[in-house]
């Protein structure tokens, strides 16, 4: 691959909030999927858990479930043809006594790693994501039979995309990049 193709993706990649009323084939879930699950985490704990949803009337279901009572913005989860509910797990217990040594936790760090993998992944097979963490997790619990240990951190919503393109707003890199001291 040319480095300038990962960074096309880089730039196509946004926040899909209109789908096509269309299925996305299950061979091309599966490969954003497996693929996506190579992404690295800490001490390799890998901890998470996907439930994907692609039955029209389950992703239904999850899609009132996740705006339950949460507010009116996301009403556009209703029309998502795949919900990929992305559960977090515990961790082995020798990331866990990192977590205590180093006073970091990074399970969440490693939930985005996996997240980001995800939705490039998808990028790359022309389907379109949206990455929703205002969420009723104990609603999509409940939908999906998901134990009530386990926490529902974020729904990505996949779909073949009916959005233009848009230019990305982003802080200057001089505004964010310090090079060899702040």
């Amino acid at each position: 691959m040319k480095p300038e193709d990962l960074y096309a993706l880089y730039r196509e990649r946004q926040s899909d909030r209109r789908f096509a009323d269309r299925p996305v084939p299950q061979e091309v879930l599966e490969r954003i999927l497996h693929n996506a699950l190579l992404a690295p985490s800490a001490t390799n704990q890998q901890p998470w858990s996907i439930v994907a949803v692609s039955e029209p009337e389950v992703a239904q279901r999850v899609g009132q479930a996740v705006i339950k009572g949460v507010t009116n913005m996301n009403k556009f989860a209703l029309e998502a043809p795949v919900h990929l509910l992305i559960v977090a797990e515990r961790g082995r217990w020798v990331a866990r006594m990192g977590s205590r040594v180093m006073k970091v936790d990074y399970r969440p760090i490693d939930l985005g790693i996996l997240v980001a993998h995800i939705v490039l992944a998808a990028q790359a097979e022309g389907v379109g994501s949206c990455i929703l963490g205002w969420i009723n997790d104990t609603a999509v619990r409940k939908e999906l039979g998901i134990p009530d240990k386990r926490q529902v951190v974020l729904d990505i919503l996949i779909g073949y995309s009916e959005q233009p393109t848009r230019e990305k707003k982003r802080k200057s890199p001089e505004e964010v990049i310090h090079w060899n001291k702040w």
